[in-house]
């Protein structure tokens, strides 16, 4: 087998955490749910959590959704810091 081939089933079956598997089965709830009502969309909607459970991705990609570290203050020169009396 290929070296990318063994990349794929590495991501596929390593590192399972809890957001993995809740992704994983709201989408194959949605997929039988949409299936039975023959409600396609939501049948979609639960493909796409499935790819996102089973590859392990988000809708942020690679840290789109991350905080900045900005260490800058804002409100410096308005908000005076809180110094108590001794």
């Amino acid at each position: 087998m290929k070296e990318s081939t063994f990349k794929w089933m590495k991501r596929i079956l390593v590192d399972w955490n809890i957001s993995r598997i809740i992704r994983m089965v709201f989408g194959i709830g949605l997929c039988v749910m949409g299936i039975t009502s023959k409600e396609y969309v939501i049948t979609l909607f639960g493909a796409l959590l499935m790819f996102q459970g089973i590859f392990n991705l988000s809708c942020c990609g690679a840290g789109g959704c991350s905080v900045s570290n900005d260490k800058r203050q804002v409100y410096k020169d308005i908000i005076k810091p809180y110094k108590p009396k001794k």
